[in-house]
């Protein structure tokens, strides 16, 4: 088959796979299927763009032609909740999968190449269908679906620069697309005249914000790699629609009036900082081993989720409120997180390779905030992988396991007390499969 009819099949399957993801696959800081099939573990290569984007820009000195990368990371999720008026409700098994992709080259006879490309940056999604434990004055709406979506997409242009044979250097400038759902109870936090009242709610919003990333990559001798890259923060102002039925609320508080609501609402998100730090070595009898640790500053990002509704229709909450606009926050108050990557892999041809790996990080969710709807409590991740090249094509799997993780919450700081002394249990397969070819 033609390179070009092989490039048209290739997208073609590639953009034909649906984008939910009912799961929490998170902050994303390598996204090859080379890294995850060893844990997660960057490794510079003449072929891989991806995760020079998205991971350390300076790798894409390392490219060697043009290379094209395809990718599509297919999320399977199991969970359980717990609480008060629940006992061990199910996360929904729906599944779905992402595609991206990257392209890259060098400039010319120069010490530069550049690349661009789409990458996942955050995927947090989960579907859940419960109880509505009662609030304020006993306010319920029974049994409820609970979906919460916090997505965002990376498109990156990066450029690299080879100092000499053994430093190089990149950065990369960014844009993220971010969506964020609530189809929900929802419990206002800090909205003075409605703290702790509850109301259903639907909320839909969609946003841009940009970053940029440096790195530098060294070869201190012939079969060592060190790497270092930092990325910054990302501010998203998100805008879109919200409506709802505060109907159980007011007829538990006695109020007699039209229950339902429209706003335009605003949603803020901050993405974190981060700073990834990787060891490579080329062991004898075709043996790599890797390793790569990341700092995610969740500490100084996820605070507060700040929500505003403005132009509201409902008469009744406008009076409450004393106008049309009101604002909420979501207390999150995440904590730090580090992770640690290892990683092998072993050529066993000319022209298959396999691969092995386990990162383990700690849950960046306290238990006072803990919900099902912000879960990203995984600490332990097992993988591995498997290449086959052909002529200038390059086939690639990789499966991730994540066995299930537990965290509870005794007394929430969420109002009205509907999160305490529960718990949730999530865990998540991944399947990644890609497709490369170089020019």
């Amino acid at each position: 088959m033609h390179w070009k009819a092989k490039m048209v099949v290739a997208v073609g399957v590639l953009c034909g796979i649906t984008t939910h993801t009912p799961a929490q696959d998170f902050y994303m800081n390598s996204v090859s299927t080379r890294s995850a099939g060893m844990g997660g573990a960057y490794v510079a290569s003449s072929s891989e763009v991806l995760d020079a984007l998205a991971t350390n820009p300076a790798g894409l000195s390392f490219l060697r032609g043009r290379n094209l990368n395809l990718s599509v990371d297919a999320v399977f999720a199991r969970g359980s909740f717990s609480n008060t008026v629940n006992q061990d409700s199910p996360l929904g098994t729906s599944q779905g999968a992402v595609p991206y992709g990257a392209f890259g080259m060098p400039v010319g006879h120069s010490r530069f190449s550049f690349g661009v490309g789409m990458t996942p940056e955050l995927l947090s999604e989960g579907d859940w269908k419960y109880v509505d434990a009662p609030g304020t004055a006993g306010a319920s709406y029974g049994l409820q679906e609970q979906k919460s979506a916090i997505d965002a997409f990376r498109f990156a242009a990066g450029l690299g620069y080879a100092v000499n044979s053994r430093l190089s250097i990149g950065a990369t400038l960014g844009a993220d697309y971010n969506t964020n759902t609530l189809v929900a109870p929802y419990i206002f936090q800090t909205q003075p005249q409605l703290a702790g009242l509850k109301t259903l709610l639907d909320l839909h919003t969609a946003g841009w914000g940009w970053n940029g990333s440096i790195g530098m990559m060294a070869h201190p001798a012939e079969k060592w790699e060190l790497g270092v890259a930092w990325k910054s923060r990302t501010v998203i102002n998100s805008t879109g629609s919200a409506s709802g039925d505060a109907y159980a609320q007011f007829a538990a508080l006695g109020v007699s009036a039209p229950s339902t609501f429209t706003y335009e609402g605003k949603v803020q998100n901050i993405l974190p900082q981060s700073v990834t730090a990787n060891v490579a070595w080329q062991a004898p009898r075709h043996w790599l081993v890797a390793f790569q640790a990341n700092w995610i500053d969740w500490k100084d990002s996820w605070v507060m989720l700040p929500v505003t509704l403005t132009n509201g229709t409902n008469a009744t909450i406008n009076s409450i409120v004393g106008g049309t606009s009101l604002q909420d926050g979501v207390p999150l108050h995440w904590k730090d997180q580090y992770v640690f990557h290892g990683g092998v892999e072993h050529g066993l041809t000319e022209n298959t390779t396999l691969r092995a790996g386990f990162a383990h990080g700690n849950s960046p969710v306290p238990n006072s905030t803990l919900t099902p709807l912000t879960a990203a409590i995984f600490t332990n991740e097992i993988t591995g992988g498997f290449e086959y090249r052909h002529g200038r094509s390059r086939y690639e799997v990789a499966y991730a396991f994540r066995p299930m993780a537990s965290q509870q919450a005794g007394q929430s700081a969420l109002l009205a007390g509907e999160y305490n002394n529960s718990s949730v249990n999530v865990g998540t397969q991944s399947l990644l499969l890609s497709y490369s070819y170089k020019f």
